[in-house]
């Protein structure tokens, strides 16, 4: 009987031993692959999670934003605050090297590249119509940030035309050129350089947002008129978010240059003129479509967002340049 049972006692345990062994190698081999399975996932999740994630296309229409003085200028102090935004709030993501998950994303690439490309070309005006009389070097403070400001959005770390040349990074010429843009405003209360508020430079804003206004809406009617009978047109939202970022640098410009500039919009009557403006760009700059389409105009199915677009592009051009042919003729100085 004590035997008996031993041996039924020694059999349990040599299967119980048996399953455990075979869970152990069980295990063993699938954990491997269960691991394999983990890292294929992480991976393929990476890209696209990781750049829904980084993606942050900024659309905010106003700030409360403040300058130390008067005779600073808060068209510049807003020029440093998108600067700030995009390249150290925002991570700046056209330059961004293949192991970053953003890497394939291009609406914020485009989006960030056209507000700097505002900025650029408001800073271009700035420093033409800077008086510095006794140093050209305070002169070229402005136009050395407009000119930094015009440099390549794409640069990481090798240069553009060679790629075993090293270069400055996009967002680090971007940061140099907020510094300056700092400086530049420091020069005004000080009276090392004279920005004059009055009608002549004002028209100088218009004549340089009205082209630049312009020239985009002839993009964006080319790739309509060339592309929008395609099945799909992959650069349309190319296109698409560098425009808007273009006006949505303009709307926060404008309504800054309203402010520096207020005393001549409202003597020359032009003030609600330059909220509607700033309205059309605004309006503009809310557009945010889950896919962009360049559809065919007769096309009852098919939107096209390059065209609603473009309408309120040109409806703020047409603006500027009703604003600029009323004010022709009248001699204003605000200061």
């Amino acid at each position: 009987m004590f035997k008996t049972t031993l041996v039924r006692a020694g059999t349990y345990l040599k299967k119980g031993l048996q399953t455990l062994w075979r869970g152990i190698s069980h295990l063993a081999v699938s954990w491997p692959k269960a691991f394999a399975a983990a890292v294929a996932l992480l991976v393929l999740s990476y890209y696209p999670l990781g750049g829904l994630l980084s993606e942050n296309i900024d659309r905010t229409p106003d700030y409360n934003l403040t300058r130390e003085s008067e005779q600073q200028s808060l068209t510049v102090e807003t020029m440093r605050f998108l600067i700030n935004r995009e390249v150290n709030e925002n991570l700046w993501t056209a330059n961004l090297p293949p192991f970053f998950p953003s890497y394939f994303l291009d609406n914020m690439p485009n989006y960030q590249q056209g507000i700097v490309s505002a900025l650029a070309v408001t800073a271009a005006v700035i420093g033409e119509e800077t008086q510095c009389p006794e140093n050209g070097r305070e002169k070229a403070v402005m136009n050395g940030a407009a000119e930094l400001l015009k440099y390549p959005g794409n640069v990481w770390l090798f240069a553009p035309d060679n790629k075993l040349k090293i270069a400055p990074s996009s967002a680090s010429q971007y940061r140099k050129a907020r510094k300056l843009l700092r400086d530049y405003n420091r020069l005004l209360p000080a009276g090392r350089c004279f920005w004059a508020r009055d009608y002549v430079n004002m028209r100088g804003l218009i004549k340089a947002v009205k082209r630049d206004l312009y020239k985009t809406a002839e993009k964006l009617e080319t790739q309509i008129a060339e592309h929008s009978s395609d099945w799909t047109d992959f650069r349309a939202d190319d296109l698409f978010y560098y425009s808007q970022g273009k006006i949505y640098a303009y709307m926060l410009i404008l309504k800054a240059w309203g402010m520096d500039f207020k005393e001549v919009l409202l003597d020359s009557g032009q003030y609600e003129n330059w909220t509607r403006v700033t309205r059309a760009l605004e309006d503009g700059s809310a557009l945010s479509p889950l896919a962009v389409r360049n559809g065919e105009l007769n096309s009852g199915m098919a939107a096209n967002h390059l065209v609603a677009l473009g309408y309120y592009m040109l409806r703020a051009a047409g603006l500027l340049e009703q604003i600029s042919y009323e004010m022709k003729g009248v001699s204003f100085n605000a200061d």
